[in-house]
């Protein structure tokens, strides 16, 4: 089967007493906001799977971990990733009270504008990544959660509502579905992990000890938390992710959604587990949401075994 390690097969509606577990949600209402499709099918299969205590793909619940990327695969990333439009408009306001930081990087790029500054550096020394070392540093972390309440009450420049709630229906669904299944789920993102916890935790309902992100360092002076300039290393994108997957969880995802290069890694890191299914959702909706990236995508599936979710095809709606 195309997207697992292993070739298992589908199991129906076998009537045999006590031999077969069935999901605790029936796919088909589970699932609704899914097209019928390979990327449904595929998912209902594996999940049938590696439930079915009497099949050769058993998990233990315990061993049931799924690992979801943020930006493009639950949230929407476009114009620009949430975390970095918010880092930015703080970056500004440090400028407003003292103009002279516009003249040096990357505060220089934030004024001009320069978005090719950042994408030419996304991991090196002021760039993409630190924008958001520059925006926070100081702050406690009331002063972080405040910030970015009053952020998340401006609307996305092309939708009515808050970006954070720009959610992929189809992809809570899913997410509710692997967790009727017992499966614990985890935010595996390149964003901060306070940002994710305070503008998506509750609406997408993952609790804040599931969710891994890019740490900055924070220190404690005796009453409260102050953030620093400086990242807990490594990042977490491409080749850190695997890394503080480990680290947190200590077992391997069996189940991998992700949306672009920088989750390559994780999902191949996916692939190493017994029984594994690897997902990617392909930005293909330029009138419900955007395109991009396209065959770039369909490219890293078919070369890495993945299952492609187009948002185009697969997806019945996008937003609420």
């Amino acid at each position: 089967m195309k997207g697992m390690n292993r070739i298992i097969p589908l199991f129906g509606l076998v009537l045999l007493t006590g031999c077969i577990t069935k999901p605790a949600v029936a796919p088909e209402a589970a699932l609704a906001l899914w097209n019928e499709g390979v990327a449904k099918t595929e998912i209902i299969d594996f999940v049938n799977a590696v439930t079915d205590e009497t099949g050769p793909a058993y998990l233990a619940p315990e061993e049931r971990i799924a690992a979801f990327d943020m930006d493009g695969t639950i949230l929407i990333e476009k114009p620009m990733y949430v975390l970095f439009d918010f880092a930015l408009g703080l970056v500004n306001q440090k400028i407003d009270a003292d103009p002279l930081l516009a003249d040096q990087q990357p505060y220089k790029a934030v004024v001009e504008n320069d978005m090719d500054y950042f994408h030419g550096n996304m991991y090196g020394t002021d760039g993409l990544f630190d924008i958001l070392l520059y925006a926070s540093d100081g702050m406690t972390d009331a002063e972080y959660r405040q910030a970015l309440e009053m952020y998340l009450e401006k609307p996305h420049p092309r939708f009515v509502k808050s970006p954070n709630k720009l959610l992929y229906e189809p992809v809570l669904q899913l997410i509710e579905y692997l967790k009727a299944n017992d499966f614990q789920v985890y935010i595996v993102s390149g964003s901060d992990p306070e940002f994710t916890r305070i503008a998506a935790s509750n609406l997408v309902g993952i609790p804040p000890e599931q969710i891994i992100g890019t740490i900055v360092r924070t220190e404690w002076n005796g009453k409260e938390f102050l953030r620093k300039h400086e990242f807990v290393q490594p990042l977490n994108d491409q080749a850190g992710k695997p890394v503080n997957i480990r680290n947190k969880i200590g077992r391997i995802p069996v189940l991998a959604v992700g949306n672009s290069r920088g989750d390559l890694e994780m999902l191949n890191y996916s692939k190493t587990a017994g029984h594994s299914l690897q997902l990617i959702v392909n930005h293909d909706d330029p009138d419900r949401e955007y395109e991009y990236s396209v065959d770039k995508m369909k490219k890293l599936c078919e070369e890495n075994d993945w299952i492609e979710v187009s948002m185009k095809n697969d997806f019945e709606t996008v937003f609420e």
